[in-house]
């Protein structure tokens, strides 16, 4: 009875480890098949993806840099011709500035010119006027002296005597007195009107005088454009790339040779007990046959 047992133990252990094998070898190979996946993604994708993030993150940051720069450099560009074409606008403004002085001064030297000749003139043609009054004056007192001499000869011709020739001789005198009386207050008033109107001439030309020119201020001069400040970003960090990416590992459960063999024997065990019988508590013991003693237990 213990060889068939025996060999049936064996057998089952054999096809139990048989079985075992293949299994193991195929997961084996669904391991390696998984890992080689694993690996080529992790080669292929994972890595030259967090690589080109990084890349493209720099690229990015450069691209930041370069246009903040750009920037930089056409305001200093702008800045520059402002100043230039501010500064040439001052220039032009001074010039004009100098020219208008220089206009209103030849305009300020023409006038005091043609005031002083005015006032030459004035005078000149006052004095005229007094020497043309002076001479009228002088040929009517010299028609009323010859008049009166004229007169007087008459008088003596007649021979006259007595009151009627002295009172005659006496009006002569008095009609001289007041003629002359007449020519020199003609004379005075004429010399007044003549100062009169050469003071009033005065007064007019110098109201109507040119002021002396005064220069302006200056125009203001410019300032230089403002030019504003940039940030650069920040420099990155290995943060920002975000941790590096790792290989998966795999999930197939490849059973070791010793957990095989473990297994075959655990098999032949089971079969060894499954063809042998068993007793149960149940049945009542066997008993010992009956030679006239008692039962022994």
């Amino acid at each position: 009875m213990a060889e068939p047992v025996s060999t049936a133990m064996a057998i089952s252990a054999g096809l139990n480890f048989v079985g075992g094998f293949f299994n193991r070898r195929h997961r084996k190979k669904q391991k390696r098949k998984e890992e080689k996946f694993l690996q080529k993604k992790y080669d292929e994708y994972d890595l030259p993806l967090w690589n080109m993030g990084k890349d493209r993150l720099i690229a990015q940051r450069d691209e930041i840099i370069r246009g903040i720069e750009l920037k930089q450099r056409n305001e200093l560009k702008l800045a520059a011709f402002k100043d230039k074409n501010n500064l040439r606008n001052y220039q032009q403004q001074l010039k004009i500035r100098s020219y208008q002085i220089d206009q209103q001064n030849r305009l300020f030297n023409k006038s005091e010119r043609l005031y002083g000749q005015s006032i030459m003139d004035a005078t000149e043609r006052k004095a005229l006027q007094e020497r043309e009054t002076y001479q009228q004056m002088a040929f009517e007192n010299e028609d009323n002296i010859i008049e009166s001499i004229i007169k007087k000869g008459e008088l003596s011709v007649k021979s006259q005597a007595g009151a009627s020739s002295n009172k005659a001789m006496q009006s002569l005198i008095a009609d001289g007195g007041r003629q002359h009386a007449i020519l020199t207050e003609s004379l005075l008033s004429g010399n007044n009107n003549t100062r009169m109107e050469y003071k009033q001439f005065l007064t007019k030309a110098d109201a109507n005088r040119m002021l002396r020119p005064e220069a302006p201020p200056e125009p203001l001069k410019p300032l230089a454009t403002p030019v504003a400040d940039y940030e650069m970003p920040r420099a990155l960090q290995d943060f920002d790339f975000g941790p590096k990416p790792i290989k998966g590992i795999a999930t197939t459960q490849v059973p070791s040779f010793a957990s095989t063999l473990a297994s075959a024997v655990g098999a032949g065990f089971s079969a060894y007990a499954a063809s042998t019988a068993g007793t149960t508590s149940f049945e009542p013991p066997p008993q010992t046959p009956d030679y006239g003693g008692s039962y022994l237990v």
